[in-house]
This record gives C-alpha cells, structure tokens and sequence, in this order.
C-alpha cells in the first residue's frame, strides 16, 4: 500500500530534520494524525510563532527574541572575554549564572 501524497509530504519535511530519518519521519507523521485539530493547530501555531519571532542577536549571533539577548545585555557579564561555540543553540548549554565571560557564535 503507498502512503497518501500529503503524508509522505510531511515524512520528507521531517526527515530533513538533522537525525532524523525516514522511519523516524514516518513515526513522527503518524503520531501527528492522532493529534486533534487542536493539537495540530497548536503544532503549526508554534512553528509559525519560532519563525517569526526568533532572529540572531546582534552582538553574539545566539538565538533570542529580543536584541540583544538577555545574554549579552546582562550586566554581570564579562565583555573582557569571549567565549566562542560552534553553533548558536550551544550557548543554551553553558551555565551562565557561574560563567561571567561573553559569548560569541
């Protein structure tokens, strides 16, 4: 049996994802159809919502919805020293309230 044309759409989409392929894709689609109309309105609203809103701060190029980000508009910060990561979203894994230093992307 061939999967419908709109839900093999929405297994490419989400196999484009890093780390994600086609089986997990596939699980990902079917989870989607037991959502309610709610659940997937939600879904599409959160996703509509991140592209909208998230941009890259201005001083370190890290993920934000305000600019500059509450990072690097924080007073405490060290802008003496940097602290360099590879890509914006590991910023997030640093424990800023004991790292004092600025960090850049």
């Amino acid at each position: 049996m061939q999967i419908p044309v709109a839900l093999e759409r929405l297994v490419a989409e989400f196999s484009r994802f890093p780390g994600v392929g086609r089986k997990t894709a596939q699980r990902l689609a079917f989870s989607i159809l037991r959502y309610s109309q709610e659940e997937t309105q939600n879904l599409a609203d959160a996703l509509t919502e991140v592209k909208e809103k998230i941009r890259y701060c201005s001083v370190c190029s890290g993920f934000t919805d305000i600019d500059p980000c509450t990072i690097c508009s924080h007073a405490g910060r060290d802008h003496e020293q940097v602290c360099v990561v590879e890509q914006p979203n590991n910023i997030f894994q640093i424990n800023f309230p004991t790292f004092r230093n600025h960090s850049f992307t």
